[in-house]
């Protein structure tokens, strides 16, 4: 799809206006790191970029529910995915997943409590 000019900056002007505003959100929500993945933390913006966080918090919610809270608390007008994991399975699986291992490498820290 043909990109209008100026779209570019204007998306990532959206992204990242939503990012401050998440990113004042993380204290309270007792996050304890969060990194920034994906395209956004490549800095490639298109029409279809999102915020892409991996999430580590302290929390009793099974995996697959553990991104809904967030979903609810994290203002955002755009387009967010959420990994979440615990401090225990972030240090194990970070090891074990080469993806996990690949977007920690290359993404940006945004938060560490």
């Amino acid at each position: 799809m043909p990109m209008r000019v100026g779209f570019s900056a204007f998306r990532r002007q959206m992204l990242e206006r939503d990012l401050v505003a998440i990113e004042e959100m993380l204290p309270i929500l007792g996050v304890e790191k969060v990194i920034l993945t994906g395209d956004m933390a490549a800095e490639d913006f298109s029409p279809d970029t999102k915020i892409e966080l991996i999430i580590v918090h302290d929390t009793e919610y099974s995996f697959g529910r553990r991104a809904d809270f967030f979903s609810y608390h994290l203002p955002c007008s755009v387009d967010i995915d959420t990994l979440v994991y615990t401090p225990a399975e972030f240090e194990e699986m970070r090891e074990k997943l080469p993806a996990l291992g690949k977007a920690v490498r290359e993404g940006r820290e945004i938060y560490n409590a």
